[in-house]
């Protein structure tokens, strides 16, 4: 019995010592074969080149969006002031009411103004009859002269006479142009069409010359005025876009130009004062005193050669690029004339209708062989 267990274990040590063995074999078989297989693919990838990402260059408007803040305002705006003293009997315009050019909003007491001004057109209409007289005189006195029947000195007052009656009409048509301006003055009148924003004048309330009536705005177009910075001035234009985001509307978006550009820098911030006009809705959603994001629309008029700033590679304080030619990438120095947001005007060292490299450039040395993947 001991005999046959003794070979039982024999065998059983045997079998595992030959598993053993053909697994290893198996296992120098599979190594060498992935060995071969990676070398292989090495070999294929060097043949091929270095995988890259390319753009072809294309002389274009270069363009940026600014983003700033501002406030709206209406761009006619105007504030009545009262011209004349007196008590206002009648409203005519409340609080938010349209009103056109040349409407009345308010009277003030005319009994006095009216008085003066009927006055002084009597006085006119006397000075012009004083005239015709003092020239009807002067005609008579000519024929008297002529035969010599009233002295030198009487034909010279005649003519006095009438330089005095025309001066006195002169006078008098100035008085009333006086009267009839405090008459009207006393009709409180817009000079713009738009909506009554401001009221303070009421019923029976005693104005004085100068007092704040009402303030009458615009809001068909509004203006906005932002600080853009002296390195990117030149970009700006006089009929450049921009997009007028405002919150308080859903960021509703409006278009807006610029109208107007300050010809010298603020001297405390450095920066120039730029006048975007944005025109309204036509249920005039916008108001004004709204805040709004102003996302202003730089561009450069002229064509000109651009690569984004990503695609630069820096080398010894010098910009390059990699420069692709018959599947070889090659280290090409640049020379940038500006910096433009995400992009770079290249002055020389590139031109319209070459490759160059925008993803990959860390594997690549001074002249690499490559191929593109994708190309812009």
């Amino acid at each position: 019995m001991n005999f046959k267990i003794v070979m039982k274990k024999l065998f059983i040590l045997l079998f595992v010592l030959m598993l053993a063995s053909c697994g290893k074999e198996q296992g120098n078989s599979q190594s060498q074969g992935d060995g071969s297989a990676s070398a292989n693919q090495a070999v294929e990838t060097a043949s091929r080149g270095i995988p890259v990402e390319a753009l072809i260059i294309k002389s274009q408007t270069v363009k940026q969006n600014i983003p700033l803040t501002a406030v709206l305002n209406p761009l006619h705006a105007v504030d009545i002031l009262a011209e004349v003293s007196g008590k206002a009997t009648k409203i005519e315009k409340k609080l938010g009411d349209v009103v056109q050019r040349s409407d009345t909003l308010a009277f003030i007491d005319d009994d006095i103004p009216l008085s003066q001004y009927r006055q002084a057109v009597s006085q006119v209409l006397s000075a012009e009859n004083n005239l015709k007289i003092a020239k009807l005189s002067l005609k008579s006195d000519e024929k008297l002269r002529k035969n010599d029947y009233i002295s030198q000195i009487a034909y010279e007052n005649s003519h006095l006479t009438v330089k005095n009656a025309e001066a006195s009409l002169l006078s008098a048509k100035a008085n009333l142009n006086m009267m009839e301006k405090g008459y009207k003055d006393t009709r409180i009148m817009s000079p713009i069409s738009g909506l009554v924003s401001r009221k303070h004048i009421s019923l029976g309330m005693m104005v004085s010359p100068g007092m704040p009536l009402y303030r009458v705005v615009n809001l068909t177009t509004l203006k906005v005025e932002v600080g853009v910075p002296q390195d990117i001035i030149q970009f700006v234009q006089v009929g450049s876009k921009a997009n007028v985001i405002i919150s308080a509307l859903n960021d509703k978006i409006f278009g807006g130009t610029v109208r107007y550009i300050s010809p010298q820098a603020d001297e405390s911030t450095g920066v120039f004062t730029v006048e975007i006009h944005v025109k309204n809705s036509k249920d005039l959603l916008i108001r004004a005193g709204m805040t709004a994001r102003i996302n202003l629309v730089l561009s450069d008029l002229k064509k000109q050669i651009v690569v984004p700033g990503y695609a630069l590679v820096s080398k010894n304080g010098s910009n390059h690029v990699y420069k692709i030619h018959n599947d070889m990438a090659e280290l090409t120095n640049i020379s940038v004339l500006k910096s433009f947001g995400s992009q770079v005007i290249v002055g020389e060292g590139v031109a319209e209708g070459d490759t160059i490299v925008i993803v990959g450039m860390k594997n690549l040395g001074v002249k690499t062989k490559v191929w593109v993947e994708t190309i812009q």
